[in-house]
């Protein structure tokens, strides 16, 4: 995906946009200093100008809001490792053990983060709107486009932390208050109903890395799964279903091969839906990282001599350990997802040693090494090869800072899974809701052997946690299922606690702007 970078002025102020990751092979034009009103009068210099709205998705992976959501549902774990290393202040820590603080570094700087693309989004949508050269059917299904990406960052929002500023005008300047959950529910039902019909709806590489039709069907789809559980509306159960029958018969297809999905060029996959797309060439421009570098978050120092790569991991993320072990062996999702067993220099031929003098072999067990808890927890220091790595997108040998994988933000797989659970909250048709299932199953097995005669919600969650490992689900579905309060690795049950299904609005956001109030459960500003 090739780059371009624009410079608009509007009115005495210039919005920087360079860099920007297109889906499309548009050329590497520059262009400097652009006037607004003389910009933007094809479509091809309209999809430049809305580069950043798209791009702003960027920041949600690899680490981020992937933190915020692996690490307090009950997929990932960023382990302090021996030495100290990645206590980072016991942010980690905080997370896992459901004892963040409304100064919690990853919710501070994922709430920042959020504000910020939301303003993007209201920004480049009055740029938009204003323009005067573009056919209004452009115009429209641009917009369109921007209140669907703006609609994504609402929903981000308003999981994680419920009650929360509904700005959708880059002009109002006040300072804003906080809007009830069930208002900014709304507001995006309300969005995704108005732009779903003006939005195109083909599956092909023109519309790949858009927000479509079947984007906006697959938000609204859960938005509907998710209605009750965040205590918004009533179950909206045969909602969620039909907004998922509308997304299975738009041409997205599953891919017979699994691992297709998350290649290094996987643009060309069917099953995906709507996606982030990341480049080799993306970049970290004024303290805002732009680049797909999971590699760096999760792989240990030494992985690399094994996977033959040029870059080299920081040794942080890894599965929490009930979690790798809810996996077969037979199932190729296990060791697509991540990275065991011995790590074998190919110029020795033996296992590698670390720099503790211990041999590199990574296990789906994390052990805290007696003698090293912190903070008056069971929380304490692991060794360096601990935990299985994260390696469902696979990192080319080629990499020297970024990797290309896009991350799908939506795709088809989880569509079926979600419709099949709807049926059976609704005692509707187990034998759909099974076949579902078991297209899913049947794939990552590579065979029907491991095919359920008849599924139950237990079963369906766990097909969730097969599927969709790293994929940014588990506090949401651990959330709806009824676990997220439960007991696991090291973190102790907090039942009634249900506070914690919302993460407190940051100490820093409140100090900027003291309209807001804290959601409850939490002390209060």
């Amino acid at each position: 995906m090739k780059k371009k970078s624009l410079i608009i002025s509007l009115a005495g102020a210039t919005l920087l946009l360079c860099s920007m990751p297109s889906c499309m092979d548009l050329g590497e034009t520059v262009y400097d200093k652009v006037q607004a009103d003389h910009f933007g009068k094809n479509e091809a210099e309209i999809a430049s100008i809305v580069g950043p709205v798209y791009r702003s998705l960027n920041q949600y992976v690899p680490y981020n809001f992937m933190a915020l959501s692996e690490c307090s549902g009950d997929m990932a774990i960023v382990p302090t490792r021996k030495g100290g290393d990645w206590y980072d202040g016991g942010q980690y820590r905080e997370l896992h053990m459901h004892s963040w603080t409304a100064n919690t570094n990853q919710i501070k700087n994922c709430w920042s983060m959020a504000t910020k693309s939301i303003s993007t989004c209201n920004l480049v949508y009055s740029i938009v709107e204003s323009n005067t050269f573009i056919s209004d059917e452009l115009k429209q299904r641009t917009l369109a486009e921007i209140r669907g990406v703006r609609a994504i960052w609402f929903y981000i929002m308003m999981d994680n932390w419920g009650n929360i500023p509904l700005i959708t005008d880059f002009k109002d300047t006040s300072l804003p208050t906080v809007t009830p959950r069930k208002e900014v529910y709304n507001f995006i039902l309300k969005e995704l109903t108005e732009i779903k019909d003006v939005l195109r709806e083909d599956v092909s590489t023109a519309s790949y890395g858009k927000f479509t039709k079947g984007a906006a069907y697959a938000l609204l789809a859960k938005m509907y799964l998710n209605a009750e559980a965040w205590g918004v509306d009533v179950p909206r159960w045969q909602e969620a279903a039909d907004a998922c029958d509308v997304v299975m018969k738009l041409g997205y297809t599953l891919e017979s091969d699994w691992k297709a999905n998350f290649a290094s060029n996987n643009e060309s996959s069917m099953e995906t839906i709507f996606p982030i797309c990341f480049s080799a060439n993306d970049q970290d421009l004024n303290g805002t990282d732009y680049r797909n570098r999971l590699f760096a978050w999760t792989l240990h120092y030494k992985d690399n001599l094994v996977l033959g790569l040029k870059v080299t991991g920081d040794n942080g993320v890894c599965g929490q350990p009930d979690y790798v072990k809810l996996f077969d062996d037979a199932d190729i999702r296990k060791n697509g997802s991540f990275l065991l067993g011995e790590m074998i220099d190919p110029s020795t031929g033996k296992v590698i040693i670390t720099a503790h003098d211990r041999p590199l072999i990574h296990t789906a067990d994390v052990t805290i090494i007696p003698g090293t808890e912190r903070d008056g927890t069971a929380w304490g220091d692991v060794n360096q090869e601990d935990g299985g790595r994260a390696i469902k997108w696979p990192f080319d040998k080629s990499t020297v800072d970024g990797i290309e994988n896009d991350f799908a933000l939506f795709r088809l797989a989880d569509i079926y899974l979600m419709k099949a659970e709807c049926l059976i909250r609704m005692d509707k048709d187990n034998g759909e809701a099974t076949r579902l299932v078991n297209e899913i199953r049947q794939r990552g097995f590579e065979n029907s052997e491991h095919n359920y005669a008849s599924v139950t919600l237990d079963e369906i969650a766990l097909e969730r946690k097969l599927e969709l490992a790293w994929e940014c689900y588990s506090r949401q579905d651990c959330i709806r299922f009824g676990t997220f309060q439960n007991a696991r690795f090291l973190k102790p049950e907090t039942k009634g606690e249900d506070y914690r299904n919302l993460f407190p609005i940051p100490q820093d956001a409140w100090q900027t702007n003291q309209n807001l109030k804290q959601n409850p459960g939490y002390p209060a500003f």
